[in-house]
């Protein structure tokens, strides 16, 4: 927490038959001093394409979409988009622009984040930079892609997204204190995020306050450790897909990236070493949601000072991790989901 700047975290470990460790330690409110309690909501950034993918993934179940399909058949206009696949969206293979990487649009975001984000202002960012490579040809994360399928979920639905989300995933699985939200404040009680400069060597000021229509589908969603902990299994075992399904979803590609632990990608979920779920930075908030397959342990932390691209909870996460598991994070046990 010093290291990065954090005034809070709430970490939560759940361990089948050894036991559980959830405990919030800081403040969630610098100007009042009030302590972050583990049911406070926070923003979940990232994490949000775990249930993007999921929904877009549940309608190829239900045969409405497939996976070969092309983006150009549900959202014109982008550059390759006959070419581009739902499956290569999902996967990062498409080669979409990141438009976060767009330099004017990272200068407008960190000045205010509560900017106006337009489907509009989207598309202008892709018509100023190239493709990133050929659809297909290698891998690369993109916040584009999520974007992108947000937009192919309500054109296949006919639905706003957040009630695709809600009664598709939320519902069925009781995940009260998650949300796809539509204004910028945050359900009670929240922690309030803070952001200390790109090189967290600024004075931390607080945003709290950012317009979800920035992040679409690949950032919007809001949620608590609790929820959190109920989804990454869920998601993790594919309690919502058919079998074949989630046999793809878990079909991963490495980034490549020198270290450690290999990082690859699946069908929105990653796996780190042989862990798998999502991470998310967005300003103010900072989170990971943690499954080790092999004996069903669950890891979730969140802490909120961050950039948009900042990962100060994966790495608590992952050095929980390493500390309970370390035969089986850094050594590769066998990788295969269980549980239910």
């Amino acid at each position: 927490m010093t290291e990065a700047r954090l005034p809070g975290a709430v970490v939560g470990v759940w361990v089948p038959g050894r036991g559980s460790y959830v405990r919030a330690f800081g403040i969630a409110n610098r100007a009042t001093g009030r302590p972050a309690r583990i049911t406070d909501h926070v923003r979940i950034a990232s994490n949000t394409k775990t249930f993007a993918a999921t929904a877009i993934l549940q309608l190829v179940d239900d045969r409405r979409l497939s996976l070969d399909d092309h983006l150009s058949q549900y959202v014109p206009g982008v550059p390759n988009g006959d070419v581009i696949t739902i499956r290569q969206l999902l996967h990062m293979t498409a080669g979409v622009y990141d438009f976060t990487d767009d330099d004017a649009f990272g200068q407008a975001f960190y000045a205010n984040p509560r900017m106006s984000f337009t489907e509009a202002d989207f598309f202008a960012i892709l018509g100023r930079h190239a493709p990133e490579f050929a659809p297909g040809s290698a891998i690369s994360y993109s916040d584009s892609n999520y974007w992108l399928l947000g937009m192919v979920l309500e054109k296949v639905t006919g639905r706003p997204i957040s009630g695709v989300i809600r009664d598709q995933i939320l519902r069925p699985l009781g995940l009260k204190n998650t949300s796809y939200p539509t204004g910028q404040t945050l359900p009670k009680p929240f922690a309030r995020g803070y952001f200390g400069g790109l090189e967290f060597n600024d004075p931390l000021t607080d945003k709290t306050l950012v317009n979800p229509a920035v992040g679409g589908a690949a950032g919007a969603m809001q949620s608590t450790l609790g929820d959190l902990r109920k989804w990454v299994k869920a998601l993790a075992t594919g309690r919502l897909l058919s079998p074949s399904l989630q046999a793809q979803r878990l079909q991963f590609q490495s980034f490549g990236i020198p270290g450690p632990v290999d990082l690859s990608y699946g069908l929105g979920i990653f796996k780190l070493g042989n862990l798998i779920g999502h991470n998310g930075a967005v300003i103010g908030y900072s989170s990971a949601m943690l499954y080790l397959p092999s004996n069903g342990a669950t890891l979730v932390v969140w802490g909120n000072n961050s950039t948009n691209s900042s990962t100060p909870a994966t790495t608590i996460a992952f050095d929980l991790a390493e500390i309970l598991f370390p035969k089986a994070v850094d050594e590769g046990e066998p990788y295969g989901p269980t549980g239910s």
